[in-house]
Order: C-alpha cells, then sequence, then structure tokens
C-alpha cells in the first residue's frame, strides 16, 4: 500500500505481518522505520515475531496454565514453562486468508480461523486484522474476534522500529504512563502496578534511550494514561513515530535478543500480560455473542 504523501507499507499473510513502514524523510528520500527479515525463508523461520500479529494471547502467561469459569486449561508451552505470544503455533506462524486490497480506502483485511483447542484454548475464534493507511501518513489496525466458547484474547501487532537508524540508543522515547507492572527474572508479570516516579522507566518526559539502557533493559507493560501512548523521534532524520491505541497498555521491549541487539525496538499496544492469572488486572476475557474489537494506530509526523 502507498499514498499521495510517498509512505509504503508491506504486507505479508504469513503472521499477518507488517514487512516495511517507509516514509519519506526530510529530504524526501525513503526512509525504511522497521527492522524486518530479509527474505521469505527468514520470515517463515522468523523467532523474534517481527512485525507479526500476535493471538490468541500477546506476551507471556504463567506456567502455560489458567483457570477460567472454574475450569483449569492448560495451553502450548514455547518459553522456558510459559505461553509466549499464543504458544508454539500461534497466529503468527499462520497463513492468514486476505479478502484482497480496497483501492479506495487503501486497506487489506486478513482473516484467521482458530479451531476449539487450538494450542490449548477453548473455544473456535475467528479474527480479523484490517490495515489502513490514510493521507495523513496514519497506519491504522484494527483488531476483531468472536469465540463459540468464553476464552481470553490479547491482540497486538509486533513491529519493530529504528526509525531507519543502526540501532535504538540515540532514539528518543516518551511513554505517557505513571505506573508500570514489575516482572521477574523470567519476564512474568508480578500482577501489580508500580510508579515510575524517579526510576528509569520514567519517560513522561521524552528521553535519550542510550542514558537510561546504561541501567539495564527494558520489557515492561505499562498503563497508558490516554490513548495517544507512546512517540518515538528520531533526531537524525527529524521524523517522529506515535502510537495510538485503545488498548489499556503498552509493552515496551528494548529488542534485547535480536541478532544485533537494540538494533530496533517495540512499542505493542496490548491488554495487561498474564491478567488471567491476576485478580488485580482487567482481564481480556471474549465470552459467545461478545465481538472483541480493538485498533492501533501508527502515525508518523516530520519536524524541523
Amino acid at each position: 500500500m502507498r499514498n499521495d504523501r510517498g509512505m509504503h507499507v508491506e504486507l505479508c499473510n504469513f503472521g499477518a505481518r507488517i514487512l516495511s513502514i517507509k516514509v519519506p524523510d526530510k529530504d524526501g528520500k525513503l526512509l525504511e522505520t522497521t527492522l524486518n527479515q530479509a527474505n521469505d525463508e527468514d520470515i517463515i523461520s522468523d523467532k523474534f515475531y517481527m512485525g507479526a500479529s500476535i493471538g490468541r494471547t500477546c506476551n507471556r502467561i504463567s506456567n502455560s496454565q489458567f483457570s477460567l469459569d472454574g475450569v483449569e486449561f492448560s495451553i502450548s508451552t514455547n518459553d522456558g514453562v510459559n505461553n509466549l505470544h499464543g504458544g508454539e503455533v500461534g497466529f503468527s506462524k499462520r497463513i492468514w486468508h486476505t479478502k484482497g486490497t480496497n483501492v479506495h480506502s487503501n486497506s487489506l483485511t486478513f482473516e484467521l480461523h482458530s479451531q476449539d483447542g487450538d494450542q490449548g484454548y477453548p473455544g473456535a475464534v475467528d479474527a480479523q486484522v484490517l490495515f489502513t493507511l490514510n493521507e495523513k501518513n496514519e497506519l491504522r489496525l484494527d483488531f476483531s474476534a468472536t469465540s463459540t466458547k468464553p476464552t481470553p484474547i490479547n491482540f497486538c501487532n509486533h513491529a519493530y522500529f529504528n526509525m531507519g537508524e543502526k540501532n535504538i540508543s540515540n532514539l528518543e522515547l516518551r511513554i505517557q504512563a505513571d505506573t508500570y507492572i514489575p516482572v521477574d527474572a523470567e519476564s512474568i508479570p508480578l500482577g501489580y502496578f508500580d510508579t515510575v516516579v524517579n526510576t528509569r522507566f520514567d519517560f513522561n518526559e521524552s528521553a535519550v534511550l542510550a542514558d537510561r539502557l546504561m541501567s539495564g533493559t527494558f520489557d515492561h507493560c505499562y498503563h497508558a494514561k490516554n490513548t495517544k501512548m507512546a512517540t518515538l523521534t528520531s533526531r537524525k532524520h527529524k521524523i517522529s513515530l506515535e502510537v495510538e491505541s485503545d488498548q489499556v497498555g503498552i509493552q515496551f521491549y528494548s529488542g534485547n535478543f535480536l541478532p544485533t541487539a537494540q538494533s530496533a525496538l517495540c512499542l505493542e499496544a496490548q491488554g495487561y500480560p498474564d491478567a488471567i492469572n491476576h485478580q488485580a488486572l482487567d482481564q481480556d476475557i471474549l465470552r459467545p455473542g461478545e465481538l472483541y474489537q480493538k485498533y492501533v494506530i501508527y502515525r508518523y509526523s516530520h519536524f524541523s
């Protein structure tokens, strides 16, 4: 897809994923703002979820188990003893069906049917992801799903952003959040919120990442204060990315386990991770007759 302002977006039906987001830089030259695999073989064998649509549940579920309506479920284990991004064969590793490009709205819809018991989750789920590119240099993702049985649901997109730079050190990040969810040594959420005040987790004022990364890496979910969750800026290319969503949280992952560590980062708008196992966290449970709907917007702009 492309718009009249020169923004290009390339998508793929394997994992309903973003393969590329290119935006003209300050000089009008196309700038690749994401990190992606180089060829089809690498995309299929991808272990980093680059650009993929994640489901049924993104992030981690502790011990790969949960209780729902008094029934115990054991689900696919693929991260030690835990479930990560929906399991061994989550939505990111499926071929999604496409309804074709709508040339009038510059949009593309991907659809996936997930059978009852898929990766251990209850209920047959029909999922959709609608990608739309507009003339404001906004790429919008609309996630939706229905289920035949109650099931936890938590979709996100796993794009890696570098804003055209070799690593994330010189990028500036702002996250509009006063609290985050601490994690244990296995990155499992502890199930409560902690303040960002007077900690390295405070990004309410834009901060250069090199300064914060000296104190440690990031793979944490923040409780967003509003729908305009985060802004990522490259001073070098004079371009900014704003992430907007109606999700409750945003996961900041600093690319710690990439082949070249911290060569890109993720800003994953999502529900709270492992919420199904923590009473203090709002849960996303999809029940028969209900429609799950969430959106994410990646909004690009220039500055002088």
